[in-house]
Protein backbone atom coordinates (compact mmCIF):
# COMPACT_ATOMS: atom_id res chain seq x y z
CA UNK A 1 0.00 0.00 0.00
CA UNK A 2 1.77 3.49 -1.21
CA UNK A 3 0.77 6.62 0.86
CA UNK A 4 1.53 9.98 -0.17
CA UNK A 5 4.33 11.95 0.88
CA UNK A 6 4.40 12.70 4.33
CA UNK A 7 7.29 15.21 5.75
CA UNK A 8 7.81 16.66 9.27
CA UNK A 9 7.91 19.83 8.25
CA UNK A 10 4.44 19.69 6.78
CA UNK A 11 2.78 18.12 9.45
CA UNK A 12 3.77 20.47 11.94
CA UNK A 13 2.67 23.67 9.95
CA UNK A 14 -0.53 21.60 9.47
CA UNK A 15 -1.07 21.15 13.02
CA UNK A 16 0.17 24.53 13.99
CA UNK A 17 -2.31 26.28 11.82
CA UNK A 18 -5.56 23.91 13.49
CA UNK A 19 -4.27 24.58 16.99
CA UNK A 20 -3.73 28.37 16.53
CA UNK A 21 -4.55 29.83 20.49
CA UNK A 22 -7.54 31.90 20.76
CA UNK A 23 -8.07 34.50 23.56
CA UNK A 24 -8.52 32.71 26.97
CA UNK A 25 -11.89 33.13 28.73
CA UNK A 26 -12.73 33.42 32.35
CA UNK A 27 -15.38 31.36 33.71
CA UNK A 28 -17.06 33.81 35.79
CA UNK A 29 -17.47 36.09 33.12
CA UNK A 30 -19.48 34.40 31.01
CA UNK A 31 -22.52 35.66 29.31
CA UNK A 32 -24.81 34.11 26.83
CA UNK A 33 -27.18 34.99 23.84
CA UNK A 34 -29.93 32.82 25.12
CA UNK A 35 -30.94 30.71 28.32
CA UNK A 36 -28.53 27.98 29.08
CA UNK A 37 -29.85 24.03 27.78
CA UNK A 38 -30.83 22.58 30.53
CA UNK A 39 -31.61 18.55 31.10
CA UNK A 40 -34.69 18.70 29.16
CA UNK A 41 -36.61 15.15 30.41
CA UNK A 42 -34.03 13.44 33.12
CA UNK A 43 -36.82 10.62 32.73
CA UNK A 44 -36.79 10.32 28.97
CA UNK A 45 -37.59 6.42 28.16
CA UNK A 46 -34.50 4.55 27.68
CA UNK A 47 -36.87 3.36 24.03
CA UNK A 48 -37.02 7.50 23.22
CA UNK A 49 -33.39 7.87 23.87
CA UNK A 50 -32.50 4.45 21.26
CA UNK A 51 -35.02 5.73 18.56
CA UNK A 52 -33.20 9.21 18.67
CA UNK A 53 -30.26 7.87 18.24
CA UNK A 54 -30.56 5.80 15.59
CA UNK A 55 -32.52 8.56 13.92
CA UNK A 56 -28.96 10.33 14.24
CA UNK A 57 -27.13 7.86 12.93
CA UNK A 58 -29.30 7.43 9.61
CA UNK A 59 -28.60 10.67 9.45
CA UNK A 60 -25.28 10.63 9.24
CA UNK A 61 -25.11 7.35 7.16
CA UNK A 62 -23.66 8.00 4.22
CA UNK A 63 -21.17 11.43 5.00
CA UNK A 64 -18.12 9.62 6.11
CA UNK A 65 -18.76 10.83 9.99
CA UNK A 66 -19.35 14.30 8.53
CA UNK A 67 -16.10 14.71 6.28
CA UNK A 68 -18.18 14.61 3.21
CA UNK A 69 -21.70 16.16 3.60
CA UNK A 70 -23.75 18.57 1.77
CA UNK A 71 -25.50 21.86 3.31
CA UNK A 72 -29.00 19.86 3.47
CA UNK A 73 -27.23 16.87 5.24
CA UNK A 74 -25.33 19.00 7.61
CA UNK A 75 -28.99 20.46 8.27
CA UNK A 76 -30.57 17.33 8.94
CA UNK A 77 -28.24 16.33 10.46
CA UNK A 78 -28.32 19.08 13.50
CA UNK A 79 -32.17 18.46 13.59
CA UNK A 80 -31.16 14.99 14.90
CA UNK A 81 -28.64 16.12 17.27
CA UNK A 82 -31.25 18.71 18.92
CA UNK A 83 -34.17 15.84 19.43
CA UNK A 84 -31.31 13.80 21.15
CA UNK A 85 -30.35 16.48 23.36
CA UNK A 86 -34.04 17.46 24.43
CA UNK A 87 -34.05 13.70 25.34
CA UNK A 88 -30.55 14.18 28.01
CA UNK A 89 -31.37 11.90 30.55
CA UNK A 90 -28.60 13.10 33.07
CA UNK A 91 -29.08 16.13 35.04
CA UNK A 92 -25.72 17.40 35.85
CA UNK A 93 -24.15 15.96 32.74
CA UNK A 94 -20.42 17.76 33.51
CA UNK A 95 -20.03 15.77 36.81
CA UNK A 96 -21.35 12.79 35.28
CA UNK A 97 -19.31 8.91 35.59
CA UNK A 98 -20.83 8.35 32.18
CA UNK A 99 -18.04 10.70 31.29
CA UNK A 100 -15.57 8.35 32.32
CA UNK A 101 -13.54 5.66 29.35
CA UNK A 102 -12.92 5.53 25.83
CA UNK A 103 -15.24 7.17 23.00
CA UNK A 104 -15.61 6.54 19.49
CA UNK A 105 -16.67 10.11 17.84
CA UNK A 106 -19.51 8.99 14.70
CA UNK A 107 -20.12 13.00 13.71
CA UNK A 108 -18.47 16.25 13.63
CA UNK A 109 -18.78 19.48 11.88
CA UNK A 110 -15.40 20.38 13.25
CA UNK A 111 -12.17 21.29 10.96
CA UNK A 112 -9.51 19.17 10.81
CA UNK A 113 -8.09 17.64 12.65
CA UNK A 114 -10.90 17.47 14.94
CA UNK A 115 -12.86 15.85 12.83
CA UNK A 116 -11.23 12.78 12.03
CA UNK A 117 -8.53 13.89 9.18
CA UNK A 118 -5.22 14.97 9.29
CA UNK A 119 -3.93 16.52 5.98
CA UNK A 120 -5.52 14.31 3.21
CA UNK A 121 -5.89 11.41 5.50
CA UNK A 122 -9.22 9.94 6.86
CA UNK A 123 -9.12 8.14 10.32
CA UNK A 124 -11.06 7.16 13.13
CA UNK A 125 -11.13 10.06 15.85
CA UNK A 126 -11.32 8.92 19.82
CA UNK A 127 -11.51 10.08 23.14
CA UNK A 128 -10.41 9.10 26.24
CA UNK A 129 -11.86 11.07 29.47
CA UNK A 130 -10.04 10.50 33.00
CA UNK A 131 -12.10 11.78 35.83
CA UNK A 132 -9.89 10.95 38.87
CA UNK A 133 -6.59 13.09 37.02
CA UNK A 134 -9.10 16.21 35.35
CA UNK A 135 -7.53 14.44 31.73
CA UNK A 136 -8.40 13.14 28.73
CA UNK A 137 -6.22 12.82 25.18
CA UNK A 138 -7.99 12.67 21.86
CA UNK A 139 -6.43 10.21 19.28
CA UNK A 140 -6.79 9.88 15.51
CA UNK A 141 -5.95 6.55 14.16
CA UNK A 142 -5.56 6.39 10.14
CA UNK A 143 -5.67 2.80 8.55
CA UNK A 144 -4.58 0.83 7.25
CA UNK A 145 -2.69 -0.51 10.88
CA UNK A 146 -2.60 3.08 12.34
CA UNK A 147 0.33 3.40 10.26
CA UNK A 148 -0.78 7.20 10.87
CA UNK A 149 -1.73 9.13 13.89
CA UNK A 150 -2.37 11.92 16.32
CA UNK A 151 -2.79 12.31 20.23
CA UNK A 152 -4.11 15.71 21.68
CA UNK A 153 -3.55 15.74 25.68
CA UNK A 154 -5.50 17.80 27.50
CA UNK A 155 -6.72 19.03 31.32
CA UNK A 156 -10.05 20.02 31.93
CA UNK A 157 -11.60 21.97 34.79
CA UNK A 158 -15.84 21.94 35.71
CA UNK A 159 -17.42 25.19 35.03
CA UNK A 160 -20.34 24.36 35.71
CA UNK A 161 -23.52 22.03 35.90
CA UNK A 162 -22.91 21.48 31.62
CA UNK A 163 -19.49 23.16 31.21
CA UNK A 164 -15.88 22.21 30.95
CA UNK A 165 -12.89 24.57 30.35
CA UNK A 166 -10.42 22.37 28.89
CA UNK A 167 -6.91 23.52 28.07
CA UNK A 168 -4.26 21.67 25.31
CA UNK A 169 -1.28 20.26 26.83
CA UNK A 170 0.34 19.10 23.68
CA UNK A 171 -0.10 17.32 20.40
CA UNK A 172 2.29 14.57 18.93
CA UNK A 173 1.62 12.67 15.32
CA UNK A 174 3.10 9.89 15.11
CA UNK A 175 4.03 7.21 12.03
CA UNK A 176 4.49 3.54 11.82
CA UNK A 177 4.26 3.78 15.77
CA UNK A 178 7.17 6.30 16.31
CA UNK A 179 6.64 9.88 17.08
CA UNK A 180 7.16 12.65 14.44
CA UNK A 181 6.78 15.59 16.66
CA UNK A 182 5.55 16.94 19.33
CA UNK A 183 3.90 20.32 19.89
CA UNK A 184 3.46 22.03 23.27
CA UNK A 185 0.59 24.52 23.51
CA UNK A 186 0.28 27.89 25.79
CA UNK A 187 -2.83 29.24 27.07
CA UNK A 188 -5.25 27.32 24.64
CA UNK A 189 -8.44 26.66 25.81
CA UNK A 190 -12.05 25.92 24.75
CA UNK A 191 -15.19 25.71 25.80
CA UNK A 192 -17.32 22.33 26.18
CA UNK A 193 -21.05 22.05 26.44
CA UNK A 194 -21.96 18.23 27.69
CA UNK A 195 -25.48 18.78 25.99
CA UNK A 196 -26.46 14.80 26.06
CA UNK A 197 -24.60 12.07 28.32
CA UNK A 198 -25.65 8.77 29.30
CA UNK A 199 -23.64 5.50 29.30
CA UNK A 200 -23.09 4.88 25.92
CA UNK A 201 -23.62 8.00 23.75
CA UNK A 202 -22.36 11.82 23.93
CA UNK A 203 -23.08 15.12 22.77
CA UNK A 204 -20.41 17.96 22.98
CA UNK A 205 -20.78 21.38 21.59
CA UNK A 206 -17.31 23.32 21.75
CA UNK A 207 -15.56 26.54 20.93
CA UNK A 208 -12.94 28.46 21.21
CA UNK A 209 -14.50 31.02 23.74
CA UNK A 210 -18.16 31.38 25.49
CA UNK A 211 -19.47 33.50 23.20
CA UNK A 212 -18.53 31.70 20.06
CA UNK A 213 -20.58 28.95 21.91
CA UNK A 214 -23.76 31.03 22.28
CA UNK A 215 -23.66 32.61 19.22
CA UNK A 216 -24.03 29.06 17.45
CA UNK A 217 -23.03 30.57 13.99
CA UNK A 218 -21.62 26.83 12.76
CA UNK A 219 -25.27 24.81 13.01
CA UNK A 220 -25.95 23.02 10.47
CA UNK A 221 -22.87 24.09 8.51
CA UNK A 222 -19.05 23.06 8.76
CA UNK A 223 -17.14 25.03 10.94
CA UNK A 224 -14.58 27.42 9.61
CA UNK A 225 -10.70 26.63 11.17
CA UNK A 226 -9.11 29.28 12.86
CA UNK A 227 -12.92 31.34 13.32
CA UNK A 228 -15.13 31.25 16.82
CA UNK A 229 -17.35 28.71 15.67
CA UNK A 230 -19.19 26.00 17.44
CA UNK A 231 -18.65 22.58 16.90
CA UNK A 232 -20.70 19.80 17.34
CA UNK A 233 -19.54 15.86 18.45
CA UNK A 234 -21.59 12.86 18.66
CA UNK A 235 -19.96 10.40 20.51
CA UNK A 236 -20.70 6.29 21.63
CA UNK A 237 -18.98 4.31 23.58
CA UNK A 238 -16.28 2.10 23.01
CA UNK A 239 -17.37 -1.51 22.81
CA UNK A 240 -21.31 -0.16 22.97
Amino acid sequence: HVHPPLTRGAMAASTSRAFAAPTRIAPARTSTSRPRRRPASVSASASAISTAWTALERSVAGTDKGLTCTDAQRAEIEDAILRLEALNPTAVPSDSLALEGAWEVTYSNAPPPSNGSLGPFKGTAYQEINLADGTYANRLTVPPNDWLGATLRADWERVDDTLWLVTFRDVTVSVLGFDLFTKAFTDTTRVWEHSFVSETHRVVRAARTMEGLRREGARGRAAVAGDDDDCVFTMRRVGA
